[in-house]
């Protein structure tokens, strides 16, 4: 078991229903069935940030000051660049930093803006690859120069573009401006995409594949490797529509401006598995690359996702809101490499399992206590799911300036404001409780009965439903 190299691929927003009994990704289904799969994983958090800082730490979300602080109402606004932000303190102690003190040789592949040199999720990687910038503004480089002074300017240079938009808004009416107002969001929702390359099929697995063999050919030292691969094929936006024209903006749906239809759900969906499988094609032809090198002479490969997503269930779409089980459950299995082909462990592990469990079962890998992350991962009698608030905070300024002048401004500003209410979910055996710290009562499932989370058993007259959540509550708080 020594010298095991460690090879993590973190397949951004991918719930776990897609991966395990769909048919879209035969190379990672495939593999799942002949490691050890854990069908019941749960994600420390709903969003990019809090989850990879939870997982790279082993701390609960809350735990984390970086990430679990109220980024809509405090005057730390989430960067839209994501430059200035961190998530990390800069003597956070991570997964890469305990490893490399292991003798280990730790590499970042990303394609994620939140997790890159810039935001102190980089913190401990020997080598980063912050591939997200590279793979995506080169879909269009003169729109990149002209918006560049988001990114150079920072904060000065937002505030200036809020300051014009709200005195433009005074000397327009109010009917005009509205209507003006919803034109330009979906017009700068365009041309970001257009920027970042949001709606190619490809968000940069390709590059990270051809990056991943320039280092082995370069700079693989054979000493033991830690590798962190992110890809973020599943993410919104997707490719949809014949010019990309239905609209993808979740806060025109979340705040009811836009009716969120089935054919609008069916297209999402239906881009998001082109994307996983397109991702899974270039999956494959990373491990070929890692067997071609030697890597995977010994190795153990960990797949898992940071959230899922959700697409019309309880009327949401996408992540970073509410833990239901589409934004809650991720997939997570781990399998075994001996020269250059997978051990047949074929376990099949149905416990409730933390994602956060992740970071000591690695750190169990590299010091030989353990061959693969097994059933000891699921030692946890209560895990839960934290969601700290939204992510998408930056133009909460702007939207406040525009309240009084926008009615669509307003109702986006208010759904934002509501979703950005703190939730917990606790998982129990079969039972899901959902606590927000707002004015939303509890909500208690039986996942053994009601996986899409249908009947709230809190609204029942059965008392045994309220002895049940009154315990989970106070048992998981003595735990926490």
């Amino acid at each position: 078991m020594g010298d095991k190299n460690i090879i993590f691929f973190l397949l951004d927003t991918v719930r776990a229903d897609d991966l395990y009994y769909g048919n879209v990704s035969p190379n990672l289904t495939g593999l799942a069935k002949e490691g050890n799969s854990y069908l019941n994983a749960v994600s420390p958090g709903t969003w990019t940030a809090p989850a990879h800082a939870s997982i790279f730490t082993g701390k609960r979300v809350t735990e984390i000051k970086n990430v679990s602080k109220n980024f809509f109402d405090s005057k730390t606004k989430m960067d839209p660049w994501f430059v200035k932000i961190k998530f990390l303190p800069n003597n956070a102690r991570t997964l890469a930093s305990e490893l490399s003190l292991r003798g280990y040789k730790s590499v970042l592949f990303s394609n994620n803006p939140f997790l890159t040199s810039y935001t102190n999720l980089a913190l401990g990687f020997d080598k980063v690859y912050d591939l997200w910038m590279d793979s995506n503004v080169k879909y269009n480089k003169q729109l990149v120069k002209k918006v560049s002074f988001i990114i150079k300017n920072g904060e000065a240079a937002r505030n200036a573009m809020y300051f014009v938009t709200s005195m433009f808004s005074k000397i327009i009416p109010k009917g005009i401006f509205d209507n003006m107002y919803i034109n330009l969001r979906l017009k700068l929702d365009q041309k970001v995409a257009d920027t970042d390359g949001t709606y190619k099929l490809d968000r940069g697995a390709s590059d990270t594949r051809k990056e991943l063999s320039k280092y082995l050919d370069y700079d693989y030292d054979y000493s033991k490797q830690f590798m962190f691969i992110n890809c973020i094929e599943a993410h919104e936006n997707y490719p949809v529509g014949r010019n990309n024209d239905i609209v993808q903006d979740k806060w025109l749906y979340l705040s009811g401006i836009n009716e969120l239809g089935k054919e609008d759900i069916d297209a999402f969906r239906s881009g998001y598995r082109k994307r996983i499988s397109h991702l899974d094609k270039e999956i494959g032809k990373m491990i070929n690359t890692l067997k071609s090198k030697g890597i995977l002479d010994n190795a153990t490969l960990i797949f898992a996702s940071d959230h899922g997503q959700l697409f019309g269930e309880h009327k949401m779409l996408y992540h970073s809101l509410f833990p239901y089980e589409g934004i809650a459950k991720v997939p997570l299995f781990a399998v075994n490499f001996e020269n250059g082909k997978p051990v047949k462990t074929r376990e099949v592990h149905e416990e409730n399992i933390s994602t956060m469990e992740i970071h000591d079962a690695v750190l169990d890998l590299a010091d030989s206590k353990i061959d693969i992350p097994d059933g000891n991962m699921g030692r946890q009698k209560y895990v839960f799911n934290e969601h700290v608030g939204i992510s998408e905070t930056w133009d909460e300024p702007l939207l406040r300036k525009l309240m009084g002048r926008s009615k669509s401004a307003k109702r986006i500003y208010e759904a934002k404001k509501y979703f950005n209410m703190p939730a917990t979910a606790i998982y129990y055996k079969n039972y899901k409780l959902i606590r927000f710290n707002g004015r939303r009562p509890a909500e208690l499932y039986d996942l053994s009965k009601d996986k899409r989370e249908t009947e709230n058993l809190l609204k029942s007259q059965n008392t045994q439903f309220r002895h049940i959540a009154n315990a989970m509550l106070r048992n998981f708080s003595r735990s926490a």
